[in-house]
């Protein structure tokens, strides 16, 4: 009997550690969930939203460098939403880094105008 009881209890306690009591980064899912019109992608298993504040690329604070890839599929399932997917941005927009090397900002290119994006985590 008293085997069984601590059998229970260190099931109890394995559970109570593999649960996550901290959330994880946001999701393709979790977003669209909030607002089915929000112009995201996702890079780097990272979701990426459009910067409200699109100011700081015509004052100079981000400059595109290094280009980083290509949207590959615009969609708004969330479904095996990948990298290099977005929900507005279309197909072949080249994505690049900044010049502040930081990777929670990239910048779109379409049609020869930059869109500023930032990275949505948690913490």
């Amino acid at each position: 009997m008293q085997k069984i009881l601590v059998y229970s209890f260190l099931f109890l306690l394995v559970l109570a550690g593999c649960s996550t009591a901290i959330p994880g980064n946001p999701t393709s899912k979790t977003i669209l969930k909030e607002n089915s019109q929000a112009d995201i992608l996702q890079m780097d298993q990272l979701i990426y939203i459009k910067a409200s504040n699109q100011e700081s690329l015509k004052k100079g604070d981000f400059i595109k460098e290094d280009k980083i890839g290509e949207i590959k599929k615009t969609t708004t399932s969330t479904l095996f939403f990948k990298d290099f997917y977005a929900t507005k941005l279309p197909v072949g927009s080249e994505i690049f880094a900044t010049n502040d090397h930081d990777t929670y900002t990239i910048i779109a290119v379409i049609d020869g105008k930059q869109i500023l994006y930032t990275a949505l985590v948690e913490g």
